[in-house]
């Protein structure tokens, strides 16, 4: 990859770190990609692990980036947006710019970089923390954005990711879904565990039966082409074990409180875009 694109990571906490490892463990020259991150402890760990090189300031940075990964908290954005402005109007460069914000429109960033340069191009994504484990769901809106640079996002994602083309009016529902889904998930795994625990079975033992039965239906799923309503109707029995569990998470509205958590993720994810 002797013409890689030089990519500039701003933030290299759980979510940026782990999609520049993907790259360069999936070959990507780890000499074209550069990072900034304040915390030393993290930004040596990344170095360590990726080969990237650290820059130290956002001017150094912007000055060489074909790309650039806003991989920032959204509650902290507007207090470094006066700094990334600086550090985009000194450079010749008119990187792509990725944001991964939480709630934060293009229209907002546009507004932030302004008067940094004339009309940027700014691709909003919502990946999820799966891309940690290289299973990662990641949302990308494609309002306005021209189908190569589309094709290069996807690329950058494509080490740790599946992802999706949505409208960017659909992304906090995406970001309810998907960027918090996995606590969600998270929850249920460890609530089926502890219910094997309060019948009897070890900590340890009941949370690797939930954690095989939990990928083993998501693959099923996947695999059979069948809807979840379709699968659990095959799983209950006339008068048997899965149907009585099935009327208790009715009776205490399971499917109800998911809906709604995903609902507040959503309406959160709206809010901080509004702040």
């Amino acid at each position: 990859m002797q013409d890689a694109k030089k990519i500039f990571f701003i933030g290299t906490g759980n979510m940026g770190g782990a999609i520049l490892c993907a790259l360069t463990e999936g070959g990507y020259p780890a000499r074209s990609i550069f990072f900034q991150e304040p915390d030393e402890e993290q930004a040596t760990k990344i170095a360590n692990y990726s080969k990237a090189k650290r820059v130290l300031s956002f001017q150094e940075g912007f000055s060489e980036a074909d790309v650039v990964f806003l991989c920032l908290k959204p509650q902290i954005f507007l207090k470094f947006s006066a700094m990334l402005r600086a550090g985009l109007t000194n450079s010749e460069k008119d990187p792509v710019i990725v944001s991964i914000m939480a709630g934060v429109t293009v229209e907002a960033l546009q507004t932030a970089f302004t008067p940094s340069k004339d009309k940027l191009n700014i691709v909003r994504t919502m990946p999820n923390i799966a891309v940690t484990a290289k299973r990662g769901a990641v949302a990308i809106a494609t309002d306005g954005i021209e189908n190569d640079i589309l094709q290069t996002v996807e690329f950058m994602f494509s080490q740790c990711a599946v992802t999706y083309r949505v409208l960017e009016n659909q992304m906090d529902a995406v970001t309810g879904l998907s960027g918090s889904g996995p606590a969600f998930v998270f929850q249920f795994i460890e609530a089926l565990a502890m219910g094997g625990v309060k019948m009897g079975l070890s900590k340890d033992l009941a949370m690797k039966i939930a954690l095989s039965t939990v990928f083993g239906a998501a693959e099923m799923l996947e695999e059979s082409k069948l809807s979840p309503s379709e699968l659990t109707a095959n799983v209950c029995s006339p008068a048997g074990t899965t149907i009585a569990g099935i009327h208790e998470l009715e009776n205490r509205a399971f499917r109800g409180a998911v809906m709604a958590a995903v609902e507040a993720s959503a309406k959160r994810s709206a809010e901080l875009g509004n702040s």
